[in-house]
């Protein structure tokens, strides 16, 4: 199974729109959708905009090209590249390792499970 990677942009709202006006209400404009490519999926919620790829290059580019538009309009926001930890059910930074062995993965759903109780 393919990791699943997420840039989280949390826009500053005071500004209005653009971020090239919310990347055309998601209906991308040419140059983006050829700068992000084509495995990497826009989804927005108000402020918040969710870029989607399978792996953590895409994400990473995707992480660069939406840094290069927030700062060609001025704007200010929190970027974060996220990856779906399938052990905490939950997006988390991507910095943070997977567990690697079946002990890791054992010694993080009792944590899990442990918290949930």
């Amino acid at each position: 199974m393919d990791d699943e990677f997420r840039v989280e942009v949390d826009l500053d709202d005071e500004h209005g729109f653009s971020l090239r006006e919310r990347l055309r209400a998601l209906d991308l404009d040419d140059d983006v959708r050829e700068r992000l490519g084509d495995g990497v999926l826009v989804t927005r919620d108000g402020p918040l905009l969710f870029l989607y790829a399978a792996t953590e290059e895409q994400a990473r580019e995707a992480e660069r090209v939406v840094r290069e538009l927030i700062a060609d309009d001025d704007l200010t926001a929190d970027v974060l590249v996220t990856r779906w930890h399938p052990v905490a059910e939950e997006w988390k930074d991507a910095a943070i390792p997977l567990p690697a062995t079946a002990e890791e993965e054992h010694a993080e759903e009792a944590a899990r499970d442990a918290a949930e109780a």
